[in-house]
């Protein structure tokens, strides 16, 4: 073969990707960090740095603008459940009739990048600021641990519950935690009241779906706890630990009252909680959905 043929056929020389230069291929989707636990599956929520698309399909294993991952299945499923209930769009409807809560998840994206900055190596903060953070290229911002492109844009509530149980506080993602535990005190309670009434078990399970399942009352907790919040106006919502506040109930329903006293938790609280939260939420499931089908632990993370 000539020598002409031969530099025609070699191998095109490799170019320069940013991505490879911040992530470490052999920690791609590998937990760097155990952030929450829960007593199930040990592992609850995670930091996992080169979890970013690029690293798909063999490609380059990449920095992502989400680095709190869920791997506990319960979570996993009943948060699934909330987002399958048009929960999202129900948060995004509350950010635009409740500014302040616009406002508190706004400022939620600042703490996550500080968060950031503090747990990557120089080189990941490095492409992780200039990809995700920079001002000079705003259409391709991301904002906070679900990455939206839009400050006040809503997309994912795994990600932002994640953010909370990694201790980086947002008002979504703790809301959603809180709803998780104001399920399991409903649950609870029905069935306490099972044990006195003649209904028979599959009557009470499609009644409490009916309320369990109705994103009205996903939107009433979140009015419920704006308001708690905003009679704090020093503390805000941060302030908010053990205050009790009321939450409407659907008509018609199970309990047979207008309105449940839920107690929040605060973000400090939830790795204390006994049953704690993965637990809890298995409950849940269990109670609306009766006998579940085996969920294997999530190895495999984005």
């Amino acid at each position: 073969m000539s020598e002409e043929k031969r530099t025609t056929s070699a191998a095109p020389e490799a170019k320069y990707n940013a991505y490879a230069e911040a992530a470490d291929p052999d920690r791609y989707r590998v937990a760097d960090a155990l952030l929450f636990t829960c007593a199930e599956h040990g592992k609850a929520c995670v930091l996992c740095v080169t979890a970013g698309k690029n690293g798909r399909n063999g490609r380059t294993a990449a920095v992502g603008a989400t680095i709190f991952w869920l791997t506990c299945p319960n979570l996993n499923a009943i948060i699934a459940r909330f987002e399958g209930h048009r929960c999202v769009r129900a948060v995004s409807a509350a950010m635009a009739q409740q500014p302040c809560l616009c406002d508190w998840h706004v400022q939620s994206h600042d703490v996550y990048a500080s968060r950031a900055r503090e747990l990557l190596s120089p080189a990941q903060w490095c492409f992780f600021e200039a990809h995700f953070l920079s001002d000079d290229q705003p259409s391709l911002h991301k904002y906070g641990n679900a990455a939206v492109s839009h400050a006040a844009g809503m997309k994912c509530l795994h990600a932002l519950v994640a953010q909370t149980l990694a201790g980086v506080a947002n008002p979504v993602g703790s809301v959603v935690v809180n709803y998780i535990l104001l399920q399991h005190q409903l649950v609870r309670e029905a069935a306490e009241m099972g044990n006195t009434e003649q209904h028979g078990v599959e009557e009470r399970r499609l009644s409490m779906k009916a309320t369990l399942d109705s994103t009205r009352l996903f939107s009433d907790f979140m009015t419920a706890f704006v308001r708690a919040a905003s009679e704090r106006a020093c503390e805000g919502w941060h302030g908010l630990r053990n205050v009790s506040f009321e939450v409407p109930l659907p008509e018609g329903n199970m309990w047979g009252k207008t309105a449940v006293q839920y107690m929040w938790r605060a973000d400090s609280q939830l790795a204390t909680l006994c049953p704690d939260l993965c637990a809890r939420a298995l409950t849940v499931l269990v109670a609306l959905e009766g006998q579940l089908r085996h969920r294997h632990k999530k190895h495999r993370i984005n």
